[in-house]
């Protein structure tokens, strides 16, 4: 039997935030081993990109699976099994003989992250309602962005000590299995289906529904779902422009991906601080597109004119990252709000819309990219500016 803790406290959101932040470790890990990757199974740079997008393929998709098993059958048992998906997804990958394969195991390793960012949300959500909720996903935020904040130096680190790729993802595998592990032992179930829950193709289809038809529900999933595509713009262009454009080693790189991701983080905090002294959630998020709309447009300005050194390209990011830390807990939670009997459902609707569309961005950013950082702060740009316009006109 688990041993429960206390569900208000930092422990208990800590291990939420290493639940959730299984996605993001498997997502930046291996970024700095791009060319040992490249090299070491005989195919181009840029088709790499393709690793990191069958994931967060299968990290969109599966959400849509996850989220209405989760509302039929409780949270326990798909945290579970998620996870197990996870860790056996790393072991696969480390040992991947060729690119086809690594590709293949890397998408089976996103379905197993799929069950995080959807079901911790749901977790939440089943805990607590209005401002406290809020601050609770933002303070989630905080802690589970050690992930993306530490992954790309963990990697390099793992590459300089091992020699090999394959560390990363054996890294991975053993992240995994102590997610299910603590997960096992200390996670006890938050939510009791009803009638409203059933798997019948006929209720699905009136939940999906009403989420999508829901103003405030549909106005917060589109923000959350492009403004996570202006940070993946950044996320699947960062190796291209750190390493080729601006010429720095994938410890450097490691280190400059930690600073920028430390945006979301000082954002997130602000906003947890913000919620819980009662500020209207739609201040800081109304500030957030602001600057996230104008620290990327002049990325692109500068990027066009070609004088964009990296001190300036850094401080942008990380002012856009800020943004994004401003917005997302906010979205997410204020997306949720109606939507409390049937959450885990609309958390895949919001993880699947956002994953599937940065899956897109991670494609198309990579190939556009021309040896200067132009494609990366276009994508980035096009997204804050969609954000912006679906807050003020859906």
């Amino acid at each position: 039997m688990p041993r429960p803790l206390p569900q208000d406290s930092i422990r208990y959101l800590a291990l939420i935030a290493l639940f959730a932040g299984l996605p993001a470790l498997g997502t930046d890990i291996a970024l700095p081993g791009v060319p040992q990757i490249a090299a070491g199974l005989g195919v181009p740079e840029g088709k790499i990109g393709l690793t990191l997008s069958a994931f967060m393929a299968g990290f969109a998709i599966s959400p849509l699976v996850y989220g209405p098993l989760s509302d039929r059958f409780g949270r326990r048992p798909i945290i579970l099994v998620a996870t197990a998906i996870y860790a056996i997804g790393g072991v696969a990958c480390a040992l991947a003989g060729d690119f086809e394969t690594l590709v293949a195991w890397r998408f089976i390793q996103g379905w197993g992250a799929g069950a995080s960012r959807a079901v911790a949300s749901a977790i939440i959500r089943d805990l607590f309602t209005g401002p406290m909720a809020r601050a609770k996903q933002s303070y989630v935020s905080v802690m589970q962005l050690l992930a993306p904040l530490t992954a790309p130096t963990i990697g390099a680190t793992l590459l300089l000590l091992t020699g090999t790729w394959r560390s990363s993802y054996l890294f991975l595998a053993g992240t995994g299995a102590l997610a299910f592990l603590l997960m096992a032992l200390f996670y006890v179930e938050t939510f009791k289906p009803g009638t409203q829950n059933a798997l019948s193709p006929r209720q699905l289809a009136r939940n999906y529904a009403r989420v999508l038809t829901t103003r405030q529900s549909r106005r917060f999933l589109m923000v959350q779902t492009l403004m996570f595509g202006c940070l993946f713009s950044y996320v699947s262009g960062s190796p291209l422009v750190a390493m080729g454009v601006y010429g720095l080693s994938p410890s450097l790189y490691g280190a400059t991906f930690a600073l920028t991701a430390s945006g979301i983080v000082t954002g997130s905090f602000v906003n947890g601080r913000l919620n819980a002294r009662g500020i209207d959630p739609r201040r800081p998020l109304t500030f957030g597109l602001a600057m996230g709309f104008t620290t990327t447009a002049l990325l692109v300005l500068l990027a066009a004119a070609g004088h964009l050194p990296l001190a300036v390209f850094l401080t942008l990011v990380v002012l856009t990252t800020v943004s994004f830390g401003l917005i997302s807990g906010n979205a997410v939670q204020l997306a949720l709000e109606p939507m409390g009997d049937i959450a885990g459902l609309t958390s895949s609707v919001i993880s699947a819309s956002s994953l599937g569309f940065g899956a897109i961005v991670g494609v198309i950013v990579p190939l556009m990219h021309d040896g200067t950082p132009l494609a990366t702060a276009i994508g980035m740009a096009s997204c804050a500016a969609a954000a912006a316009i679906a807050y003020r006109k859906l």
